[in-house]
């Protein structure tokens, strides 16, 4: 017999992507190869994955191979060189590099001692609830609702869903990619294990195959629960999710229904989150969700957008059914039991959004207009009808852009002309004449939906979608097109159409709505005032909509897709996501010519539209019309009213001369830090507060820097005070201290001030009754330290430091401040 003595060099111990390298090399050996793990005193098949997983081998542990039999010098050979030179290798780092390295918590939540889940939050948002896991199935109890079965039929069940189960994941495993793949693979090996096997098909007496299967799982899960690794112990999910997919082959239906929610729930899953499981969800208790999947573009992402509930992608969280959470999709991150900390961060932070919406709630009822009297129509998107009465309390001055495809997908059959009819309809009366654009069904490619039966595509979003399908499938295309153009009875209708590339697909619709129209009025049906247009979402848009004013009347500028086929970057891909920026200067030149050439009226309802920081380049192109999620259109009036038409002209010529979207990026926040706002206002001046930490005394100060609109995001700014700081304390003595910064955050610069019922620690023994903040936009042309050293010097003299400590009217304190600071 040979030994083979090693340490185990896995960060994340020996679980099923190396324990799978190792089984592999001994499967190649007629000897028997036994894994010894000297810490915890387990011997173990090392032919078998789910056996040496079961091993529970930590990072450093000190491990043994024995090898016994007529070729062990040859497997002692191989086995000695891949521990030695390639186990280290067959694992990544703990720490995979997300999106969430690059998005630091604020500095006053990094504080909590709670535990903190980082993942990729792709509808932003704040929430507070229990833990709801969906789809957790007690197997044991589901096998109570089974029939008794014979040994020899769960056997005969048992081994015919195995061989199916093997197959549907190898035929996934080829359609996957990238770190999907990996796992894939992973749990086929789990499925072909032998020990998995083995123990699968000679269970001791069960009451039925499904009770035999949740034994078999639950047995394999019990050494991984038992570790000492985290890691490990998560790595149970691996075992449970090939039980719940053996489960719903072998039973043949679902395992599970959704939850009826009774308290405010953050719901969890694994997977993906369809839009129809979130449309069942949604109440007054749903209040966030984390999902192990589904991009920044799928459906249920842009209802959980429209809907304004919190999402977070994050693989694997592994949380507790009732746990209570918190998370904030904006910082990607999920914090298990908040503690203290966390929770006084939440209240400060919700405190922070109700007083924003209660600035802005008087914009939802004026229309768009710059400060130079333009009018700018502010629009909508939405994907249901049920959305349009929030979007328009929430201050749309019509609906943009009304995506069609919830109405076809999830269900086993198109929905006929009447389902239609009554949902436009909806809209339409909804609106009372407001502009509404309604898109075609925009399916295919990226969208299937199963009942068309599309076929696979090497690259699907150059395929066969959208206006590409319609002739294909006439009937469904014919009952969209009669129940638009029945619903415009109801009010003014704009017809719109997406991915049309060539004057040839106009033609053809332009021929086959006025057909459509003509037969309808043959039957005598009404059909009230409707106009055509289509998408411009490809870049021969741009030629297109120079030449056909004969058949359309409008365009709508769709930015995700052009912006992706324009400079060839699949957004969802992470290797090439980099290059997707419409702040590209080559893409906005692009933009800028397709608004100069076009012969037809011009809107854009794409993600670019609701961005602020490039609002001053669509209205420079010549926009008039943009569309946005409903949560932006009021934050949108604020600003546009701030804006004048000649300089954004200006801003984008200075942008279309930069060399790449980084100098347009600094330029656009540049020309927004233009200083309008008076350094003194009695608004900065937080009186007689109660505050228990010199944290809580920042975020307040800068959060409300936040609310009248001086700053980017307060959060930046609390960084930036913070990292002052920690170089020195800016107690100054006299209990009065000053906390400043210079920061690219900053829009307009300011002195704020707090004073406090009760003196708190400042650091460095020093407790502190007043606090005078200094933040300086580093665009600022004047000397603000002027102020910061002529503060110090005044704040020396007692009656200037009695007269902020007492005084009691804002106005008389700001003006003192102003004349004090200033000569």
């Amino acid at each position: 017999m040979r030994k083979i003595a090693f340490v185990c060099p896995l960060e994340n111990g020996l679980h099923a992507r190396p324990a799978a390298e190792l089984q592999q090399r001994v499967a190649q050996f007629r000897s028997r190869v036994t894994l010894h793990n000297l810490r915890n005193k387990r011997q173990v098949d090392a032919g078998s994955v789910l056996a040496l997983i079961g091993a529970d081998v930590l990072h450093h542990d000190a491990c043994e191979l024995h090898i016994d039999g007529e070729d062990e010098q040859d497997a002692w050979q191989m086995l000695s060189a891949f521990i030695t030179c390639d186990l280290a290798e067959c694992d990544g780092p703990l720490a995979p590099v997300t999106r969430h390295q690059e998005q630091p918590l604020p500095v006053f939540l990094a504080a909590t001692t709670s535990i903190c889940l980082r993942g990729n939050g792709v509808s932003p948002g704040l929430a507070s609830g229990v833990a709801v896991p969906l789809g957790a199935v007690d197997l044991p109890q589901f096998a109570e609702q089974e029939a008794p079965e014979d040994a020899g039929l769960q056997q005969q069940r048992l081994a015919h869903t195995l061989a199916v189960t093997r197959t549907q994941l190898k035929e996934e495993s080829r359609q996957a990619q990238g770190e999907a793949a990996s796992v894939l693979g992973a749990h086929i090996t789990l499925l072909q294990d032998a020990m998995l096997e083995k123990a699968l098909l000679s269970p001791p007496a069960a009451r039925n195959a499904l009770a035999a299967l949740a034994y078999t799982i639950d047995g394999l899960c019990q050494p991984l629960r038992e570790s000492q690794s985290q890691y490990l112990q998560q790595r149970a999910l691996d075992l449970q999710d090939l039980g719940l997919r053996l489960a719903a082959n072998l039973t043949e239906r679902p395992l599970f229904t959704l939850p009826d929610l009774q308290q405010d729930s953050i719901i969890i899953s694994a997977g993906l989150i369809t839009p129809g499981q979130f449309l069942a969800l949604r109440g007054p208790h749903l209040k966030g969700i984390v999902m192990g999947e589904g991009g920044e573009t799928s459906h249920t992402v842009i209802l959980a957008r429209s809907f304004g509930i919190p999402l977070l992608c994050m693989p694997n969280a592994s949380v507790p059914a009732g746990a209570p959470l918190l998370m904030d999709a904006r910082y990607d991150v999920l914090i298990v039991a908040p503690d203290a900390c966390a929770e006084q961060w939440r209240d400060l932070e919700e405190d922070k959004i109700a007083r924003i919406a209660r600035r802005l709630e008087p914009l939802t009822r004026t229309a768009g207009v710059s400060r130079d009297g333009e009018r700018v129509k502010l629009l909508a998107n939405i994907a249901l009808a049920d959305e349009a009465e929030n979007a328009f309390a929430a201050g749309a001055e019509g609906i943009g852009l009304f995506r069609t495809e919830m109405l076809f997908c999830e269900r086993s059959t198109p929905p006929d002309e009447e389902e239609q009819y009554q949902a436009y309809r909806h809209v339409l009366t909804l609106a009372q004449g407001k502009k509404v654009v309604i898109r075609t069904l925009d399916i295919g490619g990226d969208k299937p939906c199963d009942y068309l039966n599309l076929p696979q595509e090497e690259n699907p979003f150059l395929g066969w979608r959208a206006v590409r399908l319609y002739p294909a499938f006439e009937a469904i295309f014919s009952s969209q097109v009669r129940a638009l153009l029945r619903a415009s009875a109801a009010g003014p209708l704009d017809i719109m159409v997406p991915m049309v590339a060539t004057l040839e697909e106009i033609k053809w619709l332009h021929a086959r709505f006025h057909q459509v129209a003509e037969q309808l009025h043959t039957e005598g049906v009404v059909v009230g005032e409707w106009r055509l247009g289509i998408m411009a979402e490809v870049p021969s848009a741009l030629y297109l909509l120079e030449r056909a004013a004969k058949w359309i009347d409008f365009a709508s500028i769709g930015s995700n897709d052009l912006v992706q086929y324009f400079l060839a970057c699949d957004r969802g891909n992470p290797h090439v996501r980099h290059l997707y920026n419409y702040c590209d200067p080559t893409f906005l030149m692009l933009l800028n010519e397709m608004a100069a050439r076009s012969n037809v009226e011009l809107c854009l309802c794409g993600e670019m539209g609701g961005d602020p920081v490039v609002m001053p380049l669509l209205l420079g192109a010549g926009l008039r019309q943009i569309s946005m999620s409903a949560g932006r259109i009021a934050g949108a009036k604020k600003q546009l009213a701030s804006l004048e038409m000649d300089d954004c002209r200006k801003t984008l010529q200075r942008a279309l001369a930069c060399e790449n979207a980084a100098e347009v990026t600094a330029l656009l926040h540049e020309a927004s830090a233009a200083s309008v706002l008076p350094v003194f206002d009695p608004a900065l001046l937080l009186l007689d507060r109660d505050v228990t930490s010199k944290a809580e005394a920042i975020k307040l100060l800068t959060d409300n820097l936040e609310v009248e609109q001086r700053v980017r995001a307060g959060v930046d700014v609390e960084t930036a005070i913070w990292q002052r700081e920690a170089v020195f304390s800016t107690a100054l003595g006299f209990a009065v201290a000053i906390p400043h910064c210079k920061s690219a955050a900053v829009l307009n610069s300011s002195v704020s001030l707090m004073r406090l019922k009760t003196p708190l620690s400042w650091g460095e023994g020093v407790d502190v009754s007043l606090v005078i903040m200094l933040t300086v936009s580093e665009q600022e042309k004047g000397d603000h330290m002027k102020i910061f050293s002529r503060l110090a010097r005044k704040l020396m003299h007692d009656d200037f430091r009695q007269q902020l400590l007492q005084g009691r009217d804002a106005g008389d304190l700001t003006a003192r401040l102003e004349r004090e600071l200033t000569l």
